[in-house]
C-alpha cells in the first residue's frame, strides 16, 4: 500500500518536525565585528540590538542619572564615534573568555578637531549570550597623537591642569 516504508516516514517526520535547528549564538568576535561595522556605518539600531539591558554602567561624563545602562552606553557611543563620524580600525584581538580586547586606531571626527591624525587604545568587551554586557575604552597615553587628543578633552596627562587659586 505505502511506497516506503513506515521507519522513513516516521523519521522524515522527526526530522521536519524539529528540523528547525536553534539559532547559534554568535561568537563574541562576531559581536564585537558587528558593533564596528554598525558604528563606522552610523547605524545606532544596530549597535542598540548588541547591548545586553543589564549591561554594566558606562562611566561617560555624559550620561545623566535618568538615564538607564543601555541609555547611558548608547549615548557615549552616538557621542564620541557615530555623531563625529569617527572610523574605528581593528589592528588586533585577543579573546579571553567571555572578554574581546581590541586594539583600535580611531580616525577623524573628534580626532581632527583636536589636530592629531589618530588616537589608539583598547576596547575592552564583555559579551555574553551574544550580547555587550560590559563596554571600556583605555586609550594608550603612551602614544603621543593619544595623549595629546585626550589632553585637549581634559583627560590624562597632557590634560590642562586647574587653575590654581590665590
Amino acid at each position: 500500500m505505502f511506497k516506503y516504508p513506515l521507519r522513513h516516514y516516521l523519521f522524515a517526520s522527526v526530522l521536519l518536525g524539529t528540523g528547525t535547528p536553534a539559532l547559534a549564538t554568535p561568537s563574541s568576535t562576531d559581536v564585537f565585528n558587528r558593533y564596528v561595522e554598525a558604528a563606522n556605518a552610523g547605524d545606532m539600531g544596530t549597535i542598540a540590538t548588541l547591548i545586553a539591558p543589564d549591561v554594566e554602567r558606562s562611566d561617560f561624563v555624559g550620561c545623566r542619572a535618568e538615564m538607564d545602562n543601555p541609555s547611558c552606553l548608547l549615548h557615549y557611543i552616538k557621542t564620541t564615534v557615530v555623531d563625529p563620524k569617527t572610523n574605528i580600525r581593528v589592528t588586533n584581538i585577543e579573546v579571553a573568555g567571555d572578554v574581546v580586547t581590541a586594539t583600535l586606531e580611531l580616525r577623524g571626527g573628534l580626532t581632527e578637531r583636536a589636530g592629531v591624525e589618530r588616537a589608539v587604545g583598547k576596547d575592552v568587551v564583555r559579551i555574553t549570550d551574544g550580547r555587550i554586557k560590559a563596554f571600556h575604552f583605555i586609550p594608550d597615553f603612551t602614544d603621543e597623537s593619544t595623549a595629546v587628543f585626550f589632553g585637549s578633552l581634559g583627560i590624562g596627562p597632557r590634560a590642562a591642569a586647574p587653575a590654581s587659586k590665590p
